[in-house]
């Protein structure tokens, strides 16, 4: 997760805002970043939700 927290700073100049994603786990979030830096984006729900497409386990589906 270090690797993308600094690819996140170094493309966008602040850092993530972890009390955004405070009620996901360490595995969600680090997707999150990750999907962020690959598609230079900035964090938003609406980011969040394209990033996490298709990793919900069984019986936790978000609909």
């Amino acid at each position: 997760m270090y690797k993308w927290l600094k690819a996140y700073v170094k493309e966008f100049g602040k850092d993530f805002p972890f009390s955004a994603v405070a009620d996901r786990n360490e595995y969600e979030i680090c997707r999150i970043i990750q999907y962020c830096v690959e598609h230079t984006t900035e964090y938003s729900e609406a980011v969040a939700a394209k990033a996490l497409v298709g990793t919900a386990k069984a019986g936790e589906t978000k609909i």
